[in-house]
């Protein structure tokens, strides 16, 4: 068995992109974009108004001239014409500024009577409320580095540039195998000595909550026969083949010896942890293969412990892993040395964290509270009420 940290490190070291594309910004969210995206344009185009409000010259209000409002300038259109002194023109949130004003003094300090204009704001500055020419990004500046991940309001800011394609990490191909006779699919007679399956559609939401939607499902029973034709097909046709189930060392679990069997390099076997302990990854060519446990809750903690970051890193992804914070815990708890725990928990509104009940690896109930893992190490085998420990936050709640 191996450390959680070293398993992870394995996972990193061997997580590879799988390529770069070119697609539409209407489609981009959540993809990481793939080179550097420089601006085409200044931002904004022009100096254009930030509110609603008078144009007119610095110096005519310093000198306490008479303005006389002589136009008005909406959005969308341009002023030909250059303003002298001792005159201003009524102009609207992001109409361009004509040439001669410097400043625009808000609608709500400023009145008008028989066109002349009438400033109630002692303090105004000289270029007030006037967006200047370039002031939020430059032609040819850096917009997006390589490595950021498309949101709305990213995917707006390129739009505002006029840019319509970017270049991304690809996002893998997922095949999952769900092994295990006692299984029903939801919608089947429930029968003596079967369960219904649940992990399988715990990791098809998983991964498409983090954009992964071309992901299969397969379901087999424990036959060996028929898992090694699964994996067979599978594992030719896919970027990650992810098990779960069938990979411990009972009489029926057959995934690793089949793993081996189909030349599958053993990056490791088993992590000192609990829940999860019986988790294997490897590579064949250039297919990652992840084989969790069969319990549901140790399926969702080596999910977002190590599948989660392997995806990440793959798709370009800076920050990889699950948000880290540490935290007092509110209340004691004891656990044997050798084995790292990943515990269901919630943090209370006082910014502690407590442990909930219901840890057994087959226990999902818990997750109606729990919106963090606490991480205890492997060489911790006693935490007291007060003490700090390290809290994984879940990307779901």
């Amino acid at each position: 068995m191996i450390s959680v940290i070293k398993a992870q490190e394995i996972i990193l070291d061997n997580a590879i992109p799988y390529g770069t594309c070119v697609i539409q910004i209407d489609n981009a969210l959540g993809f990481v974009v793939a080179e550097n995206i420089f601006s085409p344009i200044d931002l904004p185009l022009f100096d254009q108004s930030a509110m609603d409000g008078y144009g007119f010259i610095f110096k005519d209000f310093i000198d306490k001239k008479e303005i006389e409002i002589i136009s008005e300038i909406p959005a969308g259109l341009e002023y030909s014409f250059e303003i002298k002194s001792g005159f201003g023109v009524r102009i609207f949130t992001g109409a361009k500024i004509p040439v001669g004003i410097d400043t625009v003094v808000i609608q709500e300090e400023a009145k008008v009577e028989n066109n002349k204009l009438q400033i109630d704001n002692s303090t105004l500055q000289s270029e007030s409320n006037i967006r200047k020419k370039g002031s939020q990004i430059t032609k040819g500046a850096c917009a997006i580095p390589v490595g950021t991940k498309l949101t709305p309001p990213l995917i707006g800011y390129l739009s505002s540039m006029g840019i319509t394609q970017v270049k991304v990490f690809i996002k893998p191909k997922v095949s999952v195998i769900v092994t295990g006779t006692e299984l029903l699919e939801r919608g089947e007679k429930l029968e003596d000595s079967k369960i219904f399956e649940s992990n399988s559609i715990t990791l098809k939401t998983a991964l498409r909550s983090i954009g992964i939607e071309d992901v299969k499902i397969v379901s087999v029973q424990d036959n060996e026969r028929e898992l090694k034709k699964i994996i067979e097909r599978e594992i030719s046709d896919t970027d990650i083949l992810l098990f779960t189930g069938g990979v411990s060392v009972g009489k029926y679990d057959f995934v690793y010896n089949l793993l081996k069997e189909k030349g599958v390099q053993e990056l490791f076997y088993k992590i000192k942890q609990k829940p999860g302990k019986p988790m294997f990854y490897g590579k064949h060519v250039n297919v990652s293969v992840f084989a969790l446990p069969g319990n549901p809750a140790a399926v969702i903690t080596c999910f977002y412990n190590y599948v989660y970051p392997a995806i990440r890193k793959s798709c370009g992804d800076k920050n990889v892993f699950l948000k880290k914070i540490r935290l007092a815990i509110n209340g004691r708890f004891n656990k044997k040395s050798g084995l790292a725990n990943f515990l269901k928990a919630k943090i209370e509104d006082d910014n502690t964290v407590t442990v909930l009940e219901g840890q057994e690896s087959n226990v999902l109930s818990s997750y109606l509270n729990a919106d963090c893992m606490i991480y205890l190490p492997e060489e911790i085998e006693e935490i007291q009420k007060g003490n700090l420990v390290d809290v994984i936050l879940f990307p779901f709640n």
